[in-house]
């Protein structure tokens, strides 16, 4: 008696075992997840240079284009000449802007982290007054309150991070030195990539095309369209908004006369590219400091940061980054509690570009299936025939 395979147990055969691949991969990853990360972050660490130089030509790329095709437009030029007149400029003023900003930035904070570190002790005998008023008011024991204020000596504590912190002097300016190479290489890699973006895209193409069928290459091409969209808008979006923040929040402060307003200016900036938990980060620790120093500044401080993220929310971010996402609340908080615990700040940063492309991947994908099979979904609960 011969066995016959049909198509359809073909099919079958085909369904289970991609089932069982899948759910084979699956398991391998979780039982050696610690190993891939550690793998993946391995990798990061060496190519890290060189994707900071793509972010770079990312933030880049629009104005040298507008330096190349308006400014220089009647310059009597070859064109990769002016290509190359076009990035200079636009990188000498990048940099240029960057080492003033730093340097008046940088200064004002040092100045302003090294008043508070001399203060501290003054700052700390402030929360012991609040704290022994706090406990008259509420009759708890003296002698438990003074406890208390030695068990949790503020003093004592930040004076021995500080100590621990000297033997590793050495780490830190080795990490300076190693940075401050991956910044010249990123630069140097953003600038070949500027000159020969056209080149770049072209050889990327055909090795789309020559790997995959043409309906594949043609999606994976328009999904590359938009993740450039939407990693430009994102990352440049974000940085604009956030050097926006900061600006209104250094003058808004600096007008009510609230101390530290450079160091308080930055953390609010820097913090605010993190979306969702990124005005906690920048606002919960600085409520605390002001608080050592005036309660009432707290309070100010705490009102001012409330109304600029209202601003912020409503106004700036939707005319800076617009609405390409396309992702609804729940997903932009996954994907940043997700990226956070995976990759830290930079996976909190990053992970909501990263999973909004991710998400309108499988949209279009099951979008195409449904079409194919035309099947439309509604909103009411039931099966479809």
């Amino acid at each position: 008696m011969q066995f016959k395979i049909t198509q359809e147990m073909k099919q079958k055969i085909i369904v289970y075992s991609a089932s069982l691949i899948i759910a084979i991969l699956f398991f391998t990853i979780l039982n050696r997840f610690k190993d891939i990360k550690r793998a993946i972050q391995f990798i990061m660490t060496i190519l890290f240079p060189f994707l900071l130089g793509i972010g770079i030509a990312f933030i880049l790329n629009n104005p040298e284009k507008w330096v190349e095709n308006k400014l220089l437009k009647n310059v009597p030029l070859q064109k990769n000449h002016k290509r190359i007149l076009a990035t200079l400029i636009v990188f000498v003023l990048a940099i240029g802007f960057l080492i003033l900003f730093f340097s008046i930035i940088i200064p004002n904070t040092v100045d302003s982290v090294r008043q508070f570190s001399t203060n501290i002790a003054a700052y700390s005998d402030t929360l012991i007054g609040y704290t022994k008023d706090f406990a008259y008011r509420m009759n708890i024991s003296e002698k438990q309150v003074e406890q208390m204020l030695i068990n949790f000596d503020i003093t004592k504590k930040i004076t021995s991070i500080v100590t621990e912190s000297i033997p590793k002097i050495a780490s830190y300016s080795y990490s300076f030195v190693k940075g401050f190479i991956n910044l010249i290489l990123a630069f140097v890699s953003a600038f070949y990539i500027l000159l020969d973006r056209e080149t770049l895209v072209k050889g990327i193409k055909k090795l789309n095309y020559s790997l995959f069928d043409k309906n594949f290459a043609n999606y994976l091409t328009l999904w590359t369209n938009d993740a450039k969209t939407v990693f430009e808008q994102y990352i440049v979006g974000n940085i604009i908004d956030s050097f926006i923040v900061g600006v209104l929040c250094y003058m808004v402060i600096l007008f009510l006369k609230i101390p530290y307003t450079n160091m308080i200016a930055l953390i609010v900036g820097v913090t605010n590219v993190i979306p969702v938990f990124g005005p906690f980060l920048g606002a919960i620790p600085v409520i605390i400091i002001l608080c050592l120093i005036d309660p009432l500044s707290a309070l100010i401080f705490a009102i001012v940061i409330f109304i600029i993220q209202q601003i912020d929310g409503n106004i700036i971010k939707p005319i800076v980054l617009g609405d390409k996402l396309g992702m609804s609340g729940f997903w932009i908080l996954f994907s940043v509690t997700v990226g956070g615990a995976l990759f830290g700040v930079v996976g909190m940063f990053l992970g909501v570009p990263i999973f909004a492309l991710i998400y309108a991947g499988i949209h279009d994908y099951i979008t195409v299936r449904l079409k194919h099979k035309k099947i439309t979904v509604n909103d009411k609960a039931g099966t479809i025939d």
